[in-house]
This record gives C-alpha cells, sequence and structure tokens, in this order.
C-alpha cells in the first residue's frame, strides 16, 4: 500500500476548511489559476488554486507568484495580539498574499465545524476561540499595567547611569587616596627604621 503525498493531504486539508467558507472562496475566486508555494523548511509545498477557490498540487514546471516563508520570529507578537498574517512572510503577488490573509482572518470556525461535531459543540469551541482571543488581549495589557506599576513605584530604587558613574569616580579617588597614605606609611616606617 503506497503512502499518501504530504502535499496533496495538505491540499486536501486545505480544501476541506475552506470549502464551507463562503467569503474565503469568494475572496479567493479572482486569483484562480496562481499558485503558492508553501516554504517549509523540510518540504516546500507548491498548491495551484482552481476557479472554485479549491487548492491542489502544483504541477512542477507551474511558475509560482506568491511564496510564503514560514517566520518564526514573529510567533511571540502574534501571541501577544499581532496578526495571523505576520506568521508568514509574502513574497510575490501581493494581492493574492492580502486576499488569503483575509480569508485566514475571517476564518468561521463554527461553519467549518458544524459537519464534524454538530451545531452547540462548534459554537462553543468557536467561542472557546475568541475567549482565548480575549484572554490574550487581557494578559498583554495587564503585563503592561503592571511593568508600568513596578516602573513607576520602583523608579526610587533604580540608580540614575549618572550617579553610578558619580559613585564609580568618587571609588576611584577614594582607591587612589588609599594608595597615597599606604606610600607615606611606608615611608615614614622605613625613614623611622633607618
Amino acid at each position: 500500500m503506497a503512502l499518501p503525498n504530504p502535499d496533496a493531504l495538505l491540499a486536501a486539508a486545505l480544501d476541506a476548511a475552506l470549502a464551507r467558507q463562503p467569503a474565503a472562496a469568494a475572496r479567493l475566486a479572482r486569483h484562480a489559476g496562481k499558485v503558492a508555494r508553501l516554504a517549509l523548511p523540510a518540504r516546500p509545498v507548491n498548491l495551484l488554486l482552481d476557479v472554485d477557490g479549491r487548492f491542489h498540487v502544483a504541477p512542477a514546471d507551474a511558475r509560482v507568484d506568491l511564496t510564503l516563508t514560514p517566520n518564526p520570529a514573529a510567533l511571540p507578537a502574534w501571541l501577544t495580539g499581532g496578526g495571523l498574517d505576520r506568521l508568514f512572510h509574502a513574497d510575490g503577488d501581493g494581492l493574492f498574499a492580502a486576499d488569503l490573509a483575509g480569508a485566514l482572518a475571517a476564518f468561521d470556525w463554527v461553519l467549518a465545524l458544524r459537519p464534524y461535531l454538530g451545531d452547540i459543540a462548534a459554537s462553543r469551541i468557536d467561542g472557546l476561540f475568541a475567549d482565548l482571543g480575549a484572554w490574550r488581549v487581557q494578559a498583554l495589557a495587564s503585563a503592561g499595567r503592571n511593568l508600568a506599576e513596578y516602573a513607576v513605584h520602583e523608579q526610587a530604587v533604580l540608580a540614575d547611569a549618572g550617579a553610578v558613574r558619580g559613585f564609580v569616580a568618587e571609588v576611584d579617588r577614594l582607591r587612589e587616596d588609599v594608595d597615597r597614605l599606604a606610600a607615606r606609611l611606608a615611608l615614614l616606617e622605613s625613614g623611622t627604621s633607618a
């Protein structure tokens, strides 16, 4: 038994997710015939968008219109409230990239999950995703407030850069004075013992 092609599995998964997203299909329809390359580190995948808004594995000789490269550095920004579109760096057809990002941003989880889980479970999961998004925003705001409060109340404990430089200069002067005093004492001791 032959193993399924991973590229075909990815195309089928995208189709299954977008099949119940009429807004996404309408948004992507004008890009029929274009090829998007998902530049995954282990294996890049070229996907062809057909006139029905469905993705297929693109022929090997197809011209790539848009290359999407994962941007792991954007993950922390996304977790703190950035858009999903920042997770990929897009090169090529900017309109295609914008429409694809818009289709992903407007993804309706209830429509996607309803056939598999039913109306109630799909609505609950959508609510969970919405709550997670709200929690993410609340956590970011709370962290910002805590940092601001720390800066206001603890600023007296933090040393000013000019004060630190002055302190270091005074310590250096004291060290020089101690060295001069030690030299004078050494001279006095040597003069009395001779």
